[in-house]
Formats: structure tokens, C-alpha cells, sequence
């Protein structure tokens, strides 16, 4: 019998289970079948773990960044700086993180644990602005800390941004492998994929990478309304200037309709009530962004359009880094 012994936990990246939710379903008598991809079986936690590993291992081929030397930085809402922490741990990087604000204590703490600097916005004045100056915007904040960091750069600092925004890496590791495994699992037997939107790497990432065995799965984005502030880790992108929007959404410097059929905006507590939901009726328990998709699929999965057909719901991350928000109630 041959041993199975991984060197690291960047081996066991990918390949996460497609789950049937039947529990759901059945209380909600929906026809369609709903399946879950659940992404904290990640060894880290969360579908982050897919393209920080990629955008990892990618700059170290290129020769951008070396173990023991380079710092890597990256600007979050938790699960990016999760992975960024503990693959950066795994491969010798120092890491910094500037985390936004309002994220869940448990995130913090994870970073902490695996050894990175953790900033919060909030004790970053130039970020802090930007924020406040575009409703808690992302990409603003991004935009700002590229800045800083090409100043530090300047002076000599060896330091790389991950940069999930922007870094083309963010769909393609979600084409290769996400997409891929979807298509794979459910042997082409997909009618949609319903995904909550942040960078917009994730969704435009299976998009392109279904639609080339079959450009008739719909694919459907759910988005927090513009002055949404609690389902932290998604952003609005349909009511927002154009610098503001996720490059992976944007073609011809406008917003994109290529990459999906239609668009969702979340009912704040209707994500929370589906991700409450799911976890009493099928055991999995997830966060506010995993709530958004699923109450986005259950919608979708009511049209008679749908069904018996397959509707694949992205669950980017555990509900274990939300226990401190009253999600799950206190």
C-alpha cells in the first residue's frame, strides 16, 4: 500500500465536494436540485486558498519574490489575508496585512495565529479617507495602498502585493480549477452557477471556464445594495463609477454584461436567514457571502424554468469565522 503523506497543505489546494443540499430543497419544496460547492474543505478554510497559492507560486517562478526576503502585502476582508498568512508561513514569507474594518474577531485572530502583521484600515489614516469618501469601497482603498506600496518599493523595500483586485491570476486559478471541477463533478449536467460577488475573480473565472464546454449555463451574481455594510466580503458593482468596478467585470472600460445573465441584489437578512437555514437543515455551516449566493439560488431555483436541473451555489468559506457577529445569533 503506497503511503500518503503530503510535503504541505498547498498540495491538498482545490478539489472541494459538490454537495446535494436535500435538507434545503425539502423545506423549501424547491424542484431544482440544488448543489453546493463547498469551499472550506480548502485546507485553509476558504476558496481564497485556490488563487492566493496561484498568485504565490506564479511570482516565485517569475522570480518576483523569494522566502526569507520578500514581505508579501495584501488588502482584505479576511479570507484572502487567511491564505495570504499561512501559505506565506508555509513557504518562508513575512506578511502584512491591512484588514478592513467591521470583519469578524475570528479573522484577526487567524492571521495573528499565523504569524502575519495585521493592520486594521482604521489605523491607516490615507485608507480610512478613502473609505469614508466612497461608502467602504474596495477598490478605492486598493487604489490607495498600491500607492503606498509603490513609494515603499521606490525606497528599496522587497515587498509584493498579492493584489486579488487586480491580478489576473484571481480568475484564472478559478478557470482552472473551480470551474473545471464543477464542469468534472457534475459530468455537464449544470444549468447555472449562482455566485456573491467581491473581486469578481470567482465568478468570472467559472464563467469563462463553463462556457467553453457550454455557453448556455446561465450564470447569476449577487451583490450587497450600495449602502449595505453587513454582508461583509461582497461588494456592490451595478451602482458604482466605473474605477470602482471589479476589473474582471469590465471590457472596454465599462461594466461587463458578457460574464453573467443576470443579477441579484441580496436582501441582507434573507442571506442570513438561508446561511441559518442550511445549517440546520444539511449540517453546513457557512458565512454571510455563502447566505447571499443561496438566497440567490433559491430564487433562481423556483423559476419552473429550472426545474429538476442543477444549480451549483458557491459557498466561499466556513461559518466558524463568523460566530462572533450574531450571525448564528448569540
Amino acid at each position: 500500500m503506497a503511503k500518503k503523506i503530503h510535503d504541505s497543505l498547498t498540495e491538498l489546494v482545490g478539489h472541494t465536494p459538490l454537495v446535494r443540499l436535500r435538507g434545503y430543497e425539502k423545506k423549501l419544496g424547491l424542484k431544482a436540485h440544488l448543489l453546493a460547492k463547498v469551499e472550506y474543505f480548502n485546507p485553509i478554510g476558504s476558496i481564497k486558498d485556490r488563487i492566493v497559492l496561484r498568485i504565490i507560486e506564479d511570482a516565485e517562478k517569475e522570480g518576483k519574490i523569494k522566502p526569507g526576503k520578500t514581505t508579501l502585502i495584501e488588502y482584505t476582508s479576511g479570507n484572502t489575508g487567511i491564505a495570504v498568512s499561512a501559505i506565506g508561513a508555509m513557504k518562508g514569507y513575512s506578511v502584512r496585512i491591512f484588514l478592513q474594518n467591521g470583519v469578524s474577531h475570528e479573522r484577526l485572530q487567524v492571521m495573528k495565529a499565523f504569524g502575519a502583521d495585521v493592520t486594521e484600515i482604521s489605523d491607516v489614516p490615507e485608507l480610512q479617507d478613502a473609505l469614508k469618501a466612497t461608502n467602504n469601497d474596495f477598490v478605492a482603498a486598493t487604489n490607495i495602498l498600491k500607492q503606498h506600496i509603490r513609494d515603499r518599493q521606490a525606497a528599496g523595500d522587497d515587498i509584493y502585493f498579492v493584489d486579488q483586485m487586480i491580478n489576473p491570476l484571481n480568475p484564472k486559478a478559478h478557470h482552472d480549477t473551480t470551474g473545471r471541477e464543477i464542469w468534472e463533478d457534475t459530468e455537464g449536467d449544470l444549468a447555472a452557477v449562482v455566485a456573491a460577488v467581491g473581486t469578481a475573480g470567482t465568478i468570472r473565472g467559472i464563467a469563462d471556464s463553463v462556457h467553453e464546454h457550454d455557453a448556455g449555463v446561465k450564470i447569476f451574481a449577487v451583490e450587497p445594495a450600495e449602502n449595505d455594510t453587513k454582508l461583509t466580503g461582497i461588494h456592490n458593482f451595478t451602482e458604482v463609477p466605473i474605477e470602482r468596478i471589479p476589473p474582471s467585470l469590465k471590457k472596454d472600460g465599462k461594466l461587463t454584461d458578457s460574464v453573467f445573465d443576470e443579477v441579484f441584489v441580496a436582501d441582507t437578512e434573507g442571506a442570513f436567514e438561508a446561511a441559518r437555514t442550511v445549517a440546520k437543515t444539511d449540517g453546513i455551516l457557512v458565512g454571510n457571502s455563502s447566505g447571499a449566493a443561496l438566497w440567490g439560488a433559491t430564487k433562481i431555483a423556483s423559476r419552473e424554468e429550472f426545474d429538476g436541473k442543477n444549480i451549483v451555489v458557491i459557498f466561499p468559506d466556513t461559518g466558524l469565522r463568523y460566530l462572533s457577529t450574531g450571525l448564528f445569533g448569540e
